[in-house]
């Protein structure tokens, strides 16, 4: 089984966008529409991005709703144990990332109102942060940073893998990765519209071009369950 099985009903979508394996941690899929799946050997992140209709995990459903998009504060999701199955229903278009884990996790619902929201950063780093999942084999939330703002400032770096879902509101909009190179010097990358990325070590910060808001999906999974322990980079701070 793979770590991660979705079926999309007819009329619905499903596409890997980032794949775990042997050198990439942390894997990532979007889809839209009815379908259902199951969680192998892995720990799960299942995060509504809009839309109406119900989320079953076993035992567990809820209507969820509330969000056209992932700009209008936080959405329904749920952390998926191994071996779990799931469902959603309706007009939904949702986002799992994952990672290979065979130990018990346990399994919820998390509601819009559970989620922890805060303004972090000023004028050049101003950001809003939810955060989903604090702890444990997946870290996970959404940040939505500012025309022209930075996310964050200065660089930081940790020994989590990393991976991030970009979105734009308006959707034309784009923005800059900035990493370090194994050869000590730093190197930029453009973000569009839906695509994802993954950052396994290194300072690295991304920028939302002038005239659009960035929002950013994140994912982290480290060796152990610890916390992030972040570091920003002392060359610019």
């Amino acid at each position: 089984m793979a770590s991660v099985d979705v079926i999309a009903d007819p009329g619905g979508s499903f596409g890997y966008l980032l794949r775990s394996g042997p050198r990439a941690r942390i894997g990532l899929a979007r889809g839209r529409g009815s379908a259902c799946g199951s969680t192998g050997a892995a720990v799960a992140w299942l995060l509504v991005e809009g839309g109406e209709g119900e989320l079953v995990i076993g035992e567990l459903h809820a209507d969820v709703g509330g969000r056209d998009d992932v700009f209008e504060g936080p959405g329904w999701s749920a952390l998926l144990g191994p071996r779990q199955r799931f469902a959603v229903r309706g007009n939904i278009r949702y986002s799992i990332a994952w990672r290979v884990r065979s130990r018990p996790a346990t399994t919820r619902l998390i509601s819009p109102d559970e989620v922890e929201v805060e303004r972090r950063g000023s004028r050049s780093d101003d950001r809003l942060v939810a955060t989903y999942v604090e702890e444990g084999p997946l870290i996970c939330g959404e940040t939505v940073s500012e025309p022209g703002c930075w996310s964050t400032w200065p660089p930081h770096r940790h020994e989590h893998e990393e991976v991030c879902l970009y979105r734009f509101d308006p959707a034309h909009g784009f923005g800059v990765r900035v990493l370090d190179t194994k050869e000590g010097d730093r190197r930029a990358d453009i973000v569009r519209e839906g695509q994802a990325r993954r950052v396994r070590t290194g300072h690295h910060t991304v920028a939302a071009a002038p005239g659009a808001r960035m929002y950013s999906l994140w994912a982290l999974g480290g060796e152990t369950d610890e916390r992030v322990a972040t570091e920003f980079d002392p060359r610019l701070a």
